[in-house]
């Protein structure tokens, strides 16, 4: 801890900014794990749950029954469900607009992750360039020799040491966020996919019924004719 520190004073300012860095990459990657937990997002209890009611032809409940789940599918699906039931969007217009709205949330703080990634390498690379000028003047007005010389490029380079020590992993778990969340986006269509055909399928079934519910009414009318005649 003690030599870490020397590293660290013999650094110059721009061993702040470093320092800095490195502990906003390790909070945003702290919460995008806790927050990109598949269990928060996708609850498949909740997602059946959705889908019987669907089918069962009970929508409105499954909307005021998930409107404030703690699962993100079930809020995402009762929202597009409201949206459909209550305007004239099919259903494939309310689940995009409200995956869109909902799924934004898997993203969020992954540009700071991109942007310190980025930016870590060159702080330390300026450090680096800034320290060797500095030596390289103290070196031509001492006149000192290659001893001096060697132990003032050291502490140069430890700048650009630090920043990629601070980027490494900031690429690492930006790659693996990255990656997690289009396997989520593919989850979560699949999803969106198998609830549209359910909702196709119960409205073609209500439909055929209120079509065989009117030929039949229209049958029972003609014969109360018939017989009246």
């Amino acid at each position: 801890m003690q030599q870490l520190l020397t590293y660290y004073n013999l650094g110059g300012p721009l061993m702040h900014p470093l320092l800095l860095c490195s502990l906003i990459s390790v909070a945003v990657i702290i919460e995008r794990a806790l927050r990109l937990r598949r269990s928060s997002l996708i609850d498949p209890a909740v997602v059946e749950d959705i889908q019987a009611h669907i089918e069962e032809g009970k929508a409105e409940m499954a909307v005021a029954k998930h409107h404030n789940s703690p699962s993100l599918a079930g809020r995402i699906l009762s929202r597009a469900l409201e949206e459909y039931l209550n305007t004239s969007a099919d259903i494939e217009t309310s689940l995009v607009e409200s995956g869109e709205r909902g799924l934004q949330v898997l993203n969020n703080n992954m540009s700071v992750l991109n942007l310190i990634a980025r930016i870590a390498p060159l702080i330390g690379l300026l450090g680096t360039v800034i320290g060797m000028i500095l030596g390289f003047e103290a070196l031509e007005d001492a006149g000192v020799g290659k001893e001096e010389l060697a132990s003032a490029i050291k502490v140069a380079l430890l700048t650009t040491a630090t920043g990629l020590i601070v980027a490494i992993p900031t690429i690492i778990g930006s790659t693996y966020f990255r990656s997690k969340i289009r396997r989520l986006q593919a989850e979560f269509e699949e999803i969106f996919i198998d609830v549209i055909k359910t909702v196709k399928a119960t409205s073609s079934k209500a439909s055929a019924e209120e079509k065989n519910d009117a030929v039949g009414q229209e049958k029972s009318t003609s014969k109360k004719e018939d017989d009246a005649a």
